[in-house]
C-alpha cells in the first residue's frame, strides 16, 4: 500500500517520499487513523497492514496500554466499529436524531445547527438533502446525532462527507471502545523550518515550534512520555481584529505550506517569519512592533476606505 498517500498534507507525503522514508506497520496504522479518510477507507487500509506487513507489538503510552500484537489490535478495532455502524443505523425507541453542518467560509470553520428531529439516521440524512443539499460547494462534513427523545442525551454522533460517508462514529460512556490509536505518538519527518509561513484551514501563519526540535523528542516517540496529544505545533498570526496571536494547533499530519500571496495586515507575518528565521537578531524587537502597528494602521485605513467609500486614514 502507498502510505504516503494516508497523509493529510500533501507537502509532508511529497516530502516523507522523497527522503524515501520507511514507516513501520505501527506508524502505517497511526497514520491511518490520523489521515482524515473515511471508516471504510481506513478499515481496507488496516487489513491490508494485516496481511501484507509482519505483526508486532505496541508499546505503551500514556493514554494507549501497551498490546502484544498490533494484527490482533487492528482486528478487534475493525469488528468494534463494524457493530457500532450497524447500531448507529438501527432504529431504537426513544431515540430520535438531529443534524447539523460544518462549513468553509471566509474565515475559516463554522458549524451551524439545525432544528428538527427525525425517527431514523436515514430520514435525518434525507431531511438535509431536501434542505441543503445545493450548498455542497462550501459544505465540509454533515454531523447526525442520536438523542434521548425525553433527556436529549446524545447516544451516538457521526461526521460523515457531504455525500453520506462515515467519517467518525463514537457512542457516548462506551466501556468497550479499544484504546485509540490517535493516542500513540509517531515520527513523521517534516520539511518545514522555522519561521516557514504555513496554512491552518486556509489562513496564513507563521511556524515557530514542532515537537521535532525538543531536546526529548526521542522520548515522545517511545512512549516514554506524552502522547498522540503532543502531536503539536506553535503559530503567529494576525486575528480578526487585527491582534498578533501565538497558538498551539492539534493536527500536525495537516501543516502544509501557504502557498498565497499575502494581504492586508498578514503582510506583517512576513516580518515575523523574517525575525525568527535571523539568527544573530539584527532586527530589533522596538522595529518589530513599529512595522507591526503600520501595517495594522494601513489595513484599518484599506477597511474604512471600503466601508465609505473614501480614502481612509493616511499613513505618513
Amino acid at each position: 500500500m502507498n502510505i504516503y498517500s494516508y497523509i493529510p498534507s500533501t507537502d509532508i507525503a511529497t516530502y516523507c517520499e522523497k527522503i524515501c522514508h520507511k514507516f513501520n506497520p505501527l506508524e502505517m496504522a497511526v497514520i491511518v487513523a490520523m489521515s482524515g479518510k473515511t471508516i471504510i477507507e481506513k478499515h481496507t487500509a488496516w487489513k491490508q497492514i494485516i496481511t501484507e506487513h509482519p505483526d508486532m507489538p505496541i508499546h505503551q503510552c500514556i493514554n494507549f496500554d501497551a498490546r502484544d500484537s498490533l494484527h490482533e489490535y487492528l482486528h478487534e478495532l475493525i469488528n468494534y466499529e463494524e457493530n457500532l455502524i450497524r447500531a448507529f443505523y438501527s432504529t431504537k425507541a426513544g431515540e430520535v436524531c438531529r443534524f447539523s453542518l460544518m462549513w468553509l467560509g471566509d474565515n475559516g470553520l463554522w458549524s451551524d445547527g439545525y432544528p428538527g428531529a427525525y425517527s431514523t439516521v436515514d430520514k435525518a440524512w434525507s431531511a438535509y438533502r431536501e434542505q441543503y443539499g445545493d450548498y455542497e460547494r462550501d459544505l465540509v462534513q454533515v454531523k447526525i446525532e442520536k438523542v434521548l427523545l425525553d433527556s436529549e442525551d446524545c447516544v451516538y454522533s457521526a461526521c460523515m462527507t457531504p455525500n453520506g460517508e462515515l467519517l467518525c462514529l463514537d457512542r457516548s460512556m462506551d466501556s468497550d471502545k479499544p484504546d485509540s490509536l490517535d493516542m500513540i505518538f509517531i515520527d513523521v519527518p517534516l520539511p518545514f523550518k522555522k519561521g516557514d509561513l504555513v496554512a491552518i484551514d486556509g489562513a496564513p501563519h507563521v511556524l515557530e515550534w514542532i515537537p521535532h526540535w525538543w531536546g526529548r523528542y526521542g522520548d515522545l516517540v517511545s512512549g516514554e512520555i506524552g502522547d498522540g496529544s503532543d502531536m503539536i505545533f506553535y503559530t503567529y498570526s494576525i486575528s480578526e481584529n487585527g491582534n498578533l496571536v501565538r497558538d498551539h494547533h492539534h493536527a500536525l499530519l495537516q501543516l502544509e505550506y501557504y502557498k498565497v500571496d499575502l494581504m492586508g495586515s498578514d503582510c506583517f507575518l512576513k516580518c515575523i517569519s523574517q525575525f525568527i528565521k535571523t539568527d544573530d537578531k539584527n532586527m530589533y524587537i522596538d522595529w518589530l512592533i513599529n512595522t507591526y502597528l503600520m501595517y495594522r494602521a494601513e489595513a484599518e485605513s484599506e477597511r474604512l476606505s471600503s466601508r465609505y467609500g473614501g480614502d481612509g486614514l493616511i499613513i505618513c
